[in-house]
């Protein structure tokens, strides 16, 4: 018999408990195997692959293309639980296996038949080798559920779980299968937390210059693929406090630590940096810079690219190209410090001040537009629906995105200004830039998460909120929003995911106990998962901090509308919707007001925000 040898992906699917089903009741198992075998035979088609058996509780098939196979596996698994559900699961595996008329052979075969037997209905359990081929997909998602010593393999195996919304992700101390968990992978990831960098001058007013210097080298770094870096406002909660590096690199859950410390004297500048191991607390690598003030931007780049170096090992010319922040002239660059530091203090008047005072002293200075434009964003979101800011916003992220179109930032700002103008396929085009210019950029994921959400487009808003949760490990605003969207949804997950983000959250709190949108934002989660009076002790604590706080307001109306305090919640909405807050888009598509929907003076409010 002839003989053909193939690298192709294996795909195993099997309903389960199909004899049971059978027993109890025929016509329904014959209707979940016919629904299995149709939408089977539809994917097959439109992913290029082939059925190489299929029997009475499930089929075995090869695709050419990996990705194409997984996304296959993805569709069929995702109508599988739809009304009748089909407790379906798939397994995969890319490998090598021989044809021999229409039989199949070899570990590939094997290896897919064991991946297959650990998986749980309404899941994809992928291999090593399968990942490996897909990981750079943007729109597949994956988990490792750890090394399993399979069943006559020799190798023993990585197991992911495809874990895009809508997709089991069971707990991996849980499974069971033909052979055995060995352990949880060993992370080989990279992670650094740059701390804020001390001010050693004799001014405290430089505090903005220090703090300004850390943000920049953070968002240098953040640039790069395969390198974890925290965010600001987790590494900015340690400033001014004496604590051992181990001890803050477990909170943060980093492998290395950056400390350094800045001397502005005049026109000169002092700039001393620590690379630290967190393991051990050993110095990984030292350096100081002495320099007049204008070199400050290359001792940032500088310092980046030896950080970088030390943890990666060695940078392409594009990685290089990637962390250089575009550089101005010293008073502008000063100026756009001071309005960074205002704008995350939420003094946005005084930061755009700030900002403008910058562009004035260089007027090609794209960090400064685009800084103003998030400003303005941010004036006409929370601060009352003037459309000066909007247009204002409107102006300036145009300007920014001219003279910096390679800028990941000045595509994220872009896209989320015209969002809140409503023009949602513009933003779209901005968001994809961004991340195409950087698929670690957070804002990108996050606020274009927020426009799908805005516009209905719920299934699309949970992929883009999981993708910025999985950005920033430590943020709990996209897991919280992630699990909104799951419950929109009705996904199994969203519980989960809500308890995740409520961990996040209270980690979040630790370092920053009066934080506003962890307290009001997460109070609505704690209600859902059924800690009411822990959700109003957080929504009354956020009140009592910032009474005339917009954002603590709306999500206050929200909790109280849960719990039947309607009045009380209808208050707040006047209150807020009086200032000029009036976000129509996500409140229609937002289920805290569903207990509202009625109420007369609701829908006065509707109709003044229409």
């Amino acid at each position: 018999m002839p003989q053909s040898r193939q690298l192709v992906a294996i795909m195993f699917t099997d309903i389960v408990g199909y004899t049971a089903m059978m027993q109890e009741d025929e016509t329904l198992a014959l209707t979940c195997r016919n629904k299995l075998k149709k939408k089977l035979e539809e994917e097959i088609t439109t992913h290029n692959g082939r059925i190489l058996a299929f029997r009475g509780d499930g089929a075995m098939c090869s695709f050419s293309s990996t990705i194409e196979g997984v996304r296959a596996a993805m569709a069929l698994q995702l109508t599988m639980q739809t009304d009748p559900e089909v407790p379906l699961r798939i397994g995969m595996h890319t490998g090598d296996v021989i044809f021999e008329e229409n039989e199949i052979h070899g570990d590939g075969v094997n290896i897919a038949s064991r991946i297959e037997s650990f998986a749980v209905p309404g899941s994809i359990f992928i291999s090593g080798k399968t990942h490996d081929d897909i990981k750079n997909q943007k729109d597949i998602q994956t988990i490792s559920l750890g090394l399993y010593a399979l069943k006559n393999v020799k190798e023993q195996v990585e197991i992911f779980a495809i874990s895009n919304p809508g997709l089991k992700i069971p707990d991996s101390n849980t499974l069971e299968g033909k052979g055995q968990k060995v352990r949880e992978k060993e992370s080989t990831e990279k992670s650094i937390a740059v701390l804020p960098f001390i001010n050693m001058s004799n001014d405290p007013e430089q505090d903005y210059f220090c703090d300004g210097i850390s943000e920049e080298i953070i968002n240098a770094l953040a640039q790069l693929n395969n390198l974890r870096v925290i965010a600001r406002t987790s590494t900015f909660s340690f400033k001014d406090k004496n604590m051992d590096v181990r001890e803050i690199g477990k909170t943060l859950d980093v492998t290395t630590l950056l400390e350094g410390s800045v001397r502005k004297s005049g026109n000169r500048l002092r700039i001393t940096t620590k690379l630290l191991k967190v393991s051990d607390g050993s110095h990984i690598l030292s350096d100081r810079y002495d320099r007049v003030l204008e070199d400050v931007f290359s001792i940032q780049e500088n310092i980046a690219e030896n950080v970088a170096t030390s943890l990666k090992g060695f940078l392409t010319s594009k990685e290089k190209e990637a962390i250089r922040r575009p550089g101005t002239v010293i008073e502008a660059y000063e100026y756009f410090l001071k309005g960074r530091q205002l704008f995350h203090q939420l003094a946005l008047n005084e930061a755009k001040l700030m900002f403008e005072k910058a562009i004035e002293s260089d007027p090609g200075y794209a960090l400064a537009y685009a800084g103003l434009a998030d400003a303005h964003s941010w004036l006409f979101e929370w601060e009352g629906a003037d459309n000066g800011d909007l247009d204002a916003a409107e102006r300036n992220s145009r300007k920014a995105l001219f003279l910096a179109p390679d800028l990941a930032e000045s595509h994220s700002s872009r896209g989320f200004v015209l969002s809140l103008g409503k023009k949602y396929d513009e933003a779209e085009q901005e968001f994809k830039q961004a991340i195409q210019l950087n698929s670690n950029c957070y804002d990108a994921y996050y606020y274009y998460g927020r426009s799908c959400f805005a516009r209905g487009q719920i299934q699309e808003s949970a992929h883009l909120f999981r993708k910025a949760s999985e950005v920033r490990r430590e943020d709990f605003q996209s897991m919280i929003l992630l699990a909104q969207s799951l419950r929109i949804l009705g996904s199994d997950q969203a519980e989960e995911t809500a308890m995740e983000g409520i961990g996040r959250a209270k980690k979040h709190l630790k370092l920053n106990p009066a934080d506003r949108r962890a307290l009001s934002l997460t109070a609505g989660t704690l209600f859902e998962i059924g800690e009411r009076e822990e959700a109003l002790q957080w929504t009354n604590k956020a009140i009592d901090l910032y009474p005339g706080d917009t954002g603590v307001l709306v999500n206050a109306a929200c909790v109280f509308a849960k719990n039947g305090n309607k009045e009380k919640a209808l208050d707040l909405l006047e209150l807020v919707f009086g200032k000029g807050f009036g976000k129509k888009d996500w409140i229609e598509h937002d289920p805290d007001y569903d207990s509202l929907r009625n109420e007369p003076r609701f829908q006065v409010l509707l109709a003044k925000m229409r």
